[in-house]
């Protein structure tokens, strides 16, 4: 096999999943070992600040779980109520999720599926999240334009930038895939997780997306991508539960407000 192709496809997959797995544990880890604020009154493991009327964390743990899939906080905190922001949100971040889900079937191949659906399904969830994707990054342009520089930064326009990257790569390798692509795909993934490595598809565009997704899992850890994982640590689900109100009033009373 090609050196460079061997390195590229071969090793780095290793290297990009071991960074994934060791960087978000080590800033998971970082987190919780770190102290949240004077006398505990910031939000962290040991007291919570917590929304009004939550009591419980079966009601904490609701909260999170439909911020985390429904993104309805957007709406509740947007101005105005921004429910085209909410849409685009939800449809970039389901159409990943999705798209994941149905990566996995690379290594489940016994589940059979007709070639016609499997393209209905990626094409069209691609190309949804994909549209999804540049509605997002052009909002966020415009809200730099309208507010400046503290609405945003750079990793902002990087992550949602590679995203979409990946997304168009994607699209355009299914598009254009040879019969045999999947086929191919299903040995070098399975061989992979196996550690019976075989070489990858000889097809541009699948070196492409691979690689695009490879640097992006080892780029997660050290950006805000890592908020995925992170969601379900999310300090409301520790401590002890208090009202907010009593919390804001001890705090001014700290600091002599």
């Amino acid at each position: 096999m090609n050196p460079i192709l061997f390195a590229l496809f071969i090793v780095l997959p290793y290297i990009s999943l071991a960074v994934l797995i060791i960087g978000v544990a080590y800033r998971i880890y970082a987190w919780a070992s770190t102290a949240k604020g004077t006398n505990g009154l910031y939000l962290g493991l040991y007291r919570l600040v917590n929304r009004a009327g939550q009591h419980s964390y079966v009601e904490a743990t609701g909260y999170i779980l439909s911020r985390m899939f429904l993104f309805n906080s957007i709406i509740k905190k947007s101005h105005g109520r921004d429910y085209g922001t909410w849409l685009g949100v939800f449809l970039f971040h389901w159409g990943i999720f999705l798209l994941i889900i149905f990566h996995l079937h690379l290594w489940m191949p016994w589940i059979t599926v007709s070639e016609a659906i499997m393209y209905m399904m990626g094409m069209s969830t691609g190309a949804v999240a994909l549209a999804a994707g540049f509605f997002l990054l052009i909002r966020r342009i415009d809200l730099r334009r309208i507010y400046g520089l503290a609405m945003n930064s750079m990793d902002d326009y990087v992550a949602i930038s590679w995203v979409i990257l990946i997304l168009i790569m994607g699209l355009l390798m299914r598009a254009t895939a040879p019969p045999q692509l999947f086929r191919e795909a299903t040995d070098w993934a399975i061989g992979l997780s196996s550690l019976h490595p075989v070489p990858p598809p000889p097809y541009m565009l699948f070196y492409i997306h691979v690689l695009a997704v490879e640097l992006f899992m080892i780029y997660v850890p050290f950006s805000k991508m890592i908020h995925p994982f992170t969601f379900p640590v999310n300090p409301v689900l520790y401590g002890k539960f208090e009202d907010i109100n009593e919390v804001k009033k001890s705090v001014e009373r700290k600091l002599g407000w």
